[in-house]
């Protein structure tokens, strides 16, 4: 089979990095965290275990998939309907595009040789046929609830007020999530004395009003997480790169609106940004920073080296382990 849904595994970078996904991970399980991102540390002590890991590393489930494929469609959909290309026609022919590429991916993941430790070099298959479940009945349903979520998202408000964003501000960036462009997520987080730390971070959706007038979007997928100040952390992420990006870190007369939007019931949580809310995240970062480092050696982040594994708790939450994808690696370690 010739067909390769993705692209080549990148080489990891040696400083230190922060994302509120990479945060999320180590405060999941540490033993998790190790290998996901520490993977070289395997080469020289267990090639074969690193082989493996590195394979393991990008299993996605079907549920996950679904999200993935969802935030692709939609951004499909929203860079045609930036360039006013959007007709029922072309509705039909983004959520085909999309069955067929579910399709193929689906068909590449089942008929690859999981036994080839060495072949990780495009990073798609799925958990299901990694660990030899029966998984064919769940393809349909998966592709149904993808192009669901966009016929949902064009019957909603939402789908309106985007469209009006594109006619009345002054720049809109919508993600090209199939193609991240790495060096634009960067954050420069010199302004709150960061060194050798590399923070990324960049929003789905982003509208610029005026100067001091900003809006971000972000999709999500699955159970809906509902904050007590209805803002996430994710967003307060977002909104302080914005104001890095004007070389600030208070709002004073800046207005930046954030939103999470779930496709599945098209619910929205967020609200205007206080300057509570930025002194908040810059306070976290700094702190997940200082975690991040106990598992380095030396603590240094630009030397970005892990100590032992084995200093990587695992997860003492058997439900976690039930369906992490690098159960197969862990039952090996222990």
């Amino acid at each position: 089979m010739n067909y390769s849904p993705s692209r080549p595994i990148r080489k990891p970078k040696k400083t230190l990095s922060w994302s509120n996904t990479r945060i999320t991970l180590l405060e999941y399980c540490e033993r998790k965290y190790f290998l996901n991102y520490y993977t070289f540390a395997l080469k020289q002590d267990n090639p074969d275990l690193r082989a493996e890991t590195l394979l393991l590393k990008w299993l996605k489930s079907i549920e996950m998939r679904v999200w993935e494929k969802s935030h692709f469609l939609l951004s499909d959909y929203l860079h045609a309907l930036k360039k006013w290309e959007i007709t029922e026609e072309k509705i039909e022919e983004l959520k085909n595009n999309m069955r067929r590429e579910m399709k193929a991916d689906f068909d590449y993941s089942k008929e690859r040789d999981y036994e080839d430790r060495e072949d990780f070099f495009w990073k798609f298959w799925l958990s299901e046929h990694f660990y030899g479940e029966d998984a064919d009945g769940l393809l349909e349903p998966a592709i149904e609830k993808v192009c669901g979520n966009l016929d949902r998202f064009i019957a909603s408000p939402r789908n309106e007020k985007v469209q009006d964003y594109f006619n009345t501000a002054k720049f809109v960036y919508v993600e090209h999530p199939r193609t991240p462009d790495f060096e634009s997520m960067k954050v420069d987080v010199s302004r709150i004395w960061l060194r050798d730390v590399s923070v990324m971070a960049w929003p789905d959706f982003w509208a610029t009003f005026s100067d001091t007038d900003f809006l971000i979007l972000d999709w999500k997928s699955g159970k809906e997480e509902v904050l007590d100040n209805s803002i996430s952390d994710q967003l307060k992420v977002y909104a302080l790169k914005m104001l890095l990006k004007k070389w600030l870190t208070s709002l004073n007369w800046i207005k930046i609106e954030a939103y999470e939007v779930y496709l599945d019931s098209m619910n929205s949580y967020g609200g205007i940004l206080k300057q509570e809310d930025i002194d908040w995240i810059i306070e976290k970062i700094k702190h997940d920073v200082e975690e991040q480092k106990q598992l380095l050696v030396d603590q240094n982040p630009y030397k970005n080296q892990p100590v032992d594994l084995m200093m990587f708790r695992k997860t003492t939450s058997e439900k976690k382990c039930e369906h992490c994808t690098f159960r197969d690696v862990c039952q090996k370690l222990n």
